[in-house]
């Protein structure tokens, strides 16, 4: 970690001769340091930051590609070298280790048991790396000395989308369907039903889990469950927190709108879902997205890059990124101010007011046992069914 300081503050990031992902080879880098007491007549060449992204897989139209495009703004922005290999879930261990083997200043990955148990052996085998390991489930977590690990505050922003849709509800249901059973997507699901409760008491959600072999990539399960809580439960107002799954959640309101006739709605995740589809000319889906649960996920890696390039010394270990870091929130674009009720826009804009002054506080999923997140959403929702870790 010293030798990684030391080359931040004299602005040398040394370059490896072979890439992640990539076939082009990098000049040799200079590694003359001239005399800290005398003026350089002859200034070093700077040398880009080199960044790889060892993602599961690009196209989810959710945290991947939001990840993906935060890098690719740093890239735009600060001329660094960019580069995203695919390897699904099972190959990120190994991919992780070659980055840092292959000279890369920052490697960026997901939090799971497999990446941590690497890193906590090995991270200090490789000083001159940083690695950013997002979506942390452990908040009492100390990282390796040069590993910096991120937990972002999904529960402000479903707290924040919670609100918008008990707002903009009809039935006074909302839908939930999330992925997998885990911590952080309790938390995801902790923040949004106390927000549509917050927004309305007489509000309520109700709820369920693609799970199975492929909870994360099976949008016919999540279709069928979306359309089950519309049948069952009036649910009017839908979020997929599911990754590719989610996809389906979208689709059953497509259809369930044509069906009914009714502004059945989504809310997407993660990234700005609208602006995405529109992006890929599939104005259809994207005009069933009222707004979406953004966690600006490429936000912490930016600031980690700008913060090195401006000679700074990095503040590493376990962070937080909520509302208050401009990593959460809603996505406030020009559709959703048009088609969100007034006390939907009001009540959005007052929670953020508050969480930002410090008024408001959110209640989270970590630190608490599956009896207590029960407890919660027993209370709270329409259709409890017993979570289990």
């Amino acid at each position: 970690m010293k030798k990684l300081i030391s080359l931040v503050m004299v602005l040398v990031l040394a370059l490896a001769l072979v890439a992640c992902g990539g076939t082009e080879e990098p000049s040799a880098p200079d590694n003359t340091t001239p005399d800290s007491t005398t003026p350089s007549t002859t200034p070093q060449e700077e040398q880009p930051l080199r960044v790889c992204f060892v993602a599961e897989l690009l196209g989810d139209n959710s945290f991947s590609d939001s990840f993906d495009s935060g890098l690719k703004e740093a890239e735009r922005d600060f001329g660094i070298i960019y580069d995203c290999q695919q390897v699904g879930s099972d190959g990120r261990v190994n991919a992780i280790r070659e980055a840092a083997q292959n000279g890369y200043d920052i490697v960026v990955s997901g939090y799971d048991a497999d990446n941590r148990a690497m890193l906590d052996a090995e991270a200090g085998d490789y000083p001159d790396t940083i690695f950013f390991l997002y979506e942390c489930t452990d908040m009492d977590y100390t990282p390796p000395e040069n590993v910096l690990c991120v937990v972002f505050s999904a529960n402000e922003s479903d707290f924040v989308c919670g609100a918008i849709a008990a707002k903009q509800s009809e039935s006074k249901v909302t839908g939930w369907v999330g992925g997998q059973e885990c911590t952080s997507l309790y938390d995801f699901l902790i923040g949004w039903v106390a927000g549509v409760n917050y927004a309305d008491d007489t509000a309520t959600t109700a709820y369920s889990f693609v799970a199975g072999d492929s909870p994360w990539s099976d949008p016919a399960k999540a279709k069928e469950l979306t359309k089950s809580l519309y049948n069952n439960f009036g649910a009017d107002v839908m979020h997929g927190v599911a990754g590719q799954s989610g996809d389906g959640v979208i689709e059953a309101v497509l259809e369930l709108r044509e069906a009914t006739g009714k502004n059945i709605w989504d809310i997407g995740v993660d990234c700005d879902q609208y602006a995405v589809f529109m992006e890929n000319e599939k104005e259809d889906k994207a005009e069933v997205i009222l707004t979406s649960s953004v966690k600006k996920v490429g936000q912490p890696v930016y600031d980690l890059v700008k913060k090195i390039l401006d000679g700074q010394t990095p503040e590493l270990g376990l962070q937080t990124y909520g509302i208050a870091e401009g990593a959460a929130g809603n996505s406030d674009n020009d559709f959703y101010r048009a088609n969100a009720s007034a006390d939907a826009l009001a009540v959005a804009s007052q929670i953020t007011d508050d969480i930002l002054s410090g008024s408001l506080s959110v209640d989270t999923a970590f630190g608490k046992s599956l009896d207590e997140i029960n407890a919660i959403f027993k209370e709270t929702t329409v259709n409890f069914i017993a979570v289990t870790g």
